[in-house]
């Protein structure tokens, strides 16, 4: 199976990198910059190989730039790895690709990104899927890794047990990172989002991580707005089972965490921030569904007005 990585990023390095690392046929989608420093130098990973955490491993890899890609040999898969921001400038990067025959496994947050793919490429060009994973690029674009274990979750968005994510599924184990295939992968998506939009708008509008969300109010907001969010998921037909919601809420009421959602560390850091994606999307649904979410609805709004004031 040809697998085409898009993003060399955090997300994008390290599944890629590992299976590459593996003898995987990869092959990276970048940008110029990031393409010359791939192919002098690898793709250099951090910390991955279960040795020191200074562990480093340069792999090497196929690189092509958008302008060599539609001279490529046909690829099997497209895992896009972008931000949610990015997608809408991945598309026609990609567009060679999808158009010759390849599906296209998109691992971004939210749910409005299948739907825009299969817009564009046709639904049965669309695997769902998602990623967990703390690694993050260093100063010197390397791939290195965080605490939680990586995992990549994906399946057929009808379930099917298909040829092809038969194939990925098989390309993707033994590589170093927990590879799931998913028969219920639309559920496990909202699942996915439910939990980040409740993250999200604890860190946002309690201000502080986890933990420090344990001052007075603070856990009945983390039950507030996972309840919110589970009742958008309901209303779409996707409400995530009890014991998911109840794992959730004792993340979200861990005493002593200093965990925060990537979109508050992103807002924290002045970086770009998926607040449309993870939480205004979440709100449309919520709108036109005739579900009430308060506290989504002012995640929004806080995001906006800091979005506003970093401009």
């Amino acid at each position: 199976m040809r697998i085409l990585v898009v993003g060399a990023g955090a997300v994008g390095g390290l599944f890629g990198g590992l299976m590459a690392a593996h003898d995987r046929d990869v092959t990276f989608l970048v940008r110029d910059a990031r393409a010359a420093v791939l192919r002098r130098r690898g793709l250099e990973l951090v910390g991955t190989a279960g040795g020191p955490q200074d562990e480093v491993r340069a792999v090497p890899v196929g690189v092509l730039t958008a302008d060599e890609l539609p001279g490529a040999d046909p690829f099997d898969v497209v895992l896009l790895a972008v931000k949610a921001y990015g997608l809408d400038g991945a598309i026609p990067d990609i567009a060679p690709a999808v158009d010759a025959g390849a599906a296209v496994l998109p691992v971004l947050n939210g749910m409005r990104h299948i739907d825009v793919l299969a817009d564009r490429f046709g639904a049965d060009r669309v695997i769902g899927g998602f990623a967990f994973v703390s690694a993050y690029l260093d100063d010197r674009g390397r791939v290195a890794t965080g605490p939680v274990a990586a995992a990549l979750t994906y399946g057929e968005l009808d379930g099917s047990p298909s040829d092809r994510i038969r194939r990925f599924h098989a390309a993707a184990g033994g590589c170093g990172f927990r590879a799931t295939l998913s028969s219920a992968i639309r559920d496990e998506l909202w699942a996915k989002w439910v939990f980040l939009a409740s993250f999200a708008g604890l860190n946002v509008l309690t201000g502080g991580s986890v933990g420090q969300a344990r001052a007075p109010g603070g856990p009945e907001t983390a039950r507030a707005l996972l309840a919110e969010a589970a009742a958008v998921a309901q209303a779409a037909g996707h409400r995530p089972p009890a014991d998911k919601l109840a794992a959730d809420l004792a993340v979200l009421t861990a005493p002593d965490s200093d965990n925060r959602a990537s979109l508050d560390k992103d807002r924290r850091a002045g970086r770009p921030v998926e607040a449309e994606a993870i939480i205004g999307d979440l709100v449309d649904w919520g709108v036109a569904a005739g579900v009430p979410v308060p506290l989504l609805q002012a995640t929004r709004a806080a995001l906006a007005v800091h979005a506003a004031g970093a401009g």
